[in-house]
């Protein structure tokens, strides 16, 4: 159960400190006194979406932090999730959890005191707290909403799992057979493309870097007389001389063997000596070089040919994406797409078998599913039949349907026989309700009225619970639309369902308030020039007699509303349990 719950900086609340114990505790206070601003700090433990308007004025963030205690199943439940989260277990049964907002949108979540994800808080929080929000009873009415109360109280989440898991896997299938039928419809026309421009390609059948060789080639034959010009000009200044001049070789021979002579008396000459050396070397080489390199001759057949052979180059690099590389690429992948489109034809049929299969795996589980919902659907039925009595309704019949849901045009998968498919399967469930003996029974939404909606929620809520227990159960204003003796029904079913469990429930009911186990009251004060929200826990009979007052008639407390709030709570006390009475007692005291 949650032991205590802590909330700094959230819209009006600056600090409050809330104790809760098991059973039912009730949280009242005048509209606008922030009892809403307490359910959504809880809601912000659950992974709520969490926005920065939350944050109080002037506060950089705002935190919200839990203890729960848990026990026996509930505590092996969450050490398991824990472990597979990665975060650390209990101890001694006790989950600490806690959610800042940052006005900077920077958030974080502790679990244990390690970071976690959004998405790890909510799988550790959500199973151990049930929520009934304002606008469930608006939820209760949509087919969607029906259908997965009743899949929630038959228990079936692994095939509903299963379900969704064959249908996402033969929708992608189905996806895919028709992306390969719509290229299918043209293949004729690309599969000619493909081949006319693999042809182009094929004929000239380039290879890389061939672009660059030819170019070089280009250059040289354009230029051969002025290459051939510069090359015998440098090789007669090397080695041959002109105009009457020694050659480089020769004037560089005499030097050094001048410096030689002169080393013999002067050793520091003897390094310039060896550099003239090396460079008469270096000189011998480049001339040999050029001697030994082969003549450029003018070729015009040639040029020619190296030119038309890279213009044609030019074309398909252009056509290609820009180079040489870009045209090998696209062989490549047009190859690869030749193959896929003349094979087309088989793939499509091996698609159509692979969806066939997949499509009856999930015909299949979705028909498990109705088995299964037609069945939990009679017992759903009587549980809820079961408590309408007792919440004022003695006469009103429920009926759970489940029938076939209709195909949708749109719809990526279709069955055979014509029924539709989705992720939750070949249903839609309809709650059939008459509050009236003689009757006839219709759909939800057509004939409750608000307070009997409310009545019905709270009908099917204790219906879950039974079916599927949960620690926690929190229900914010489920007594809308009623009052005076239906309110003291609702009440004594809210405190039947926190028969071993603990629930918490706000409410402007003092019929519902007076069965409390325990009673918080929120209210709006102004402290040091700024409004701020307070949680107040009353203690004894006379406080809680003053708040019912209140709850009955306003502001202004009478001796007829202290009567009638102190008849309220002896009727609480008298329907409680024999051990609760001893507790209320000793609180009284």
């Amino acid at each position: 159960m949650l032991v205590h719950v802590s909330v700094r900086d959230i819209a009006l609340i600056d600090a409050v400190d809330v104790e809760l114990g098991p059973g039912l505790t009730v949280l009242t206070g005048e509209t606008g006194a922030g009892k809403s601003i307490l359910v959504e700090a809880l809601l912000l433990l659950l992974g709520a979406r969490a926005s920065t308007d939350v944050v109080r004025a002037g506060a950089a963030e705002g935190s919200v932090q839990a203890l729960v205690q848990l026990e026996g199943a509930d505590a092996r439940a969450v050490d398991r999730l824990l472990a597979q989260a990665g975060l650390p277990p209990l101890e001694d049964g006790a989950l600490v959890v806690r959610r800042v907002v940052s006005r900077e949108g920077r958030g974080k979540q502790l679990v244990n005191g390690a970071l976690a994800t959004v998405a790890q808080l909510r799988a550790v929080a959500e199973p151990l707290i049930d929520f009934t929000g304002q606008h469930a009873q608006q939820a209760l009415l949509r087919p969607v909403a029906q259908l997965a109360l009743l899949d929630g109280f038959a228990g079936h989440d692994a095939l509903v799992e299963r379900m969704a898991t064959a249908y996402a896997a033969a929708a992608a299938l189905a996806a895919e057979l028709a992306d390969l039928r719509r290229r299918l419809a043209d293949k004729e026309q690309r599969l000619d493309m493909v081949r006319f421009l693999l042809d182009e390609i094929g004929r000239l059948r380039p290879q890389p870097g061939e672009d660059e060789r030819l170019e070089a080639e280009r250059r040289r034959l354009a230029n051969a007389e002025r290459l051939r010009a510069s090359r015998a000009e440098a090789e007669a200044l090397l080695v041959e001389g002109g105009d009457g001049q020694a050659d480089a070789l020769s004037q560089l021979q005499r030097a050094l063997a001048a410096l030689q002579r002169a080393a013999n008396d002067d050793d520091a000459l003897l390094p310039v000596c060896k550099t003239l050396g090396e460079a008469c070397a270096l000189v011998d080489d480049a001339a040999r070089a050029l001697r030994a390199a082969a003549e450029v001759e003018a070729d015009p057949q040639r040029l020619a040919e190296v030119e038309d052979r890279l213009d044609a180059l030019k074309r398909l690099m252009k056509k290609h994406g820009g180079d040489l590389a870009h045209v090998l690429a696209a062989g490549d992948a047009l190859e690869a797409e030749a193959i896929t489109l003349e094979s087309a034809a088989e793939k499509s049929e091996e698609l159509e078998r692979r969806l066939a299969v997949a499509l009856d795996h999930a015909v299949a589980l979705a028909d498990q599913l109705s088995a299964k919902r037609k069945a939990a659907a009679r017992k759903l039925a009587e549980a809820i039949r079961a408590e309408l009595p007792a919440l004022g309704m003695p006469a009103a019949r429920v009926e759970v349907k489940v029938e076939p849901a209709p195909a949708a045009p749109d719809a990526a998968l279709s069955r055979r026989d014509g029924q539709g498919l989705s992720a939750r399967g070949s249903d839609v469930v309809t709650v059939l309700f008459t509050a009236n003996a003689g009757e006839a029974l219709e759909p939800l939404a057509k004939v409750a009225s608000g307070g009997e909606l409310s009545r019905v929620l709270l009908a099917l809520k204790r219906a879950l619970l039974l079916a599927d227990p949960v620690p926690v159960s929190i229900f914010d204003e489920v007594d809308a639309g009623v009052g005076g003796a239906i309110g003291d029904a609702i009440g004594e079913r809210l405190h039947a369902i926190a028969n071993g469990r603990q629930v918490l429930c706000i409410t402007h009911l003092p019929q519902i308030a007076a069965r409390a186990d325990r009673h918080l009251v929120v209210e709006k004060v102004v402290e040091g020039g700024r409004t701020v929200s307070r949680v107040r826990a009353l203690e004894g009979s006379s406080a809680r007699t003053d708040e019912l007052s209140r709850m009955l008639g306003g502001r202004e407390l009478t001796a007829a509303t202290r009567k009638h709030a102190a008849e309220l709570l002896a009727r609480g006390a008298a329907a409680a349990p024999p051990g609760k009475k001893a507790a209320r007692a000793k609180k009284s005291a």
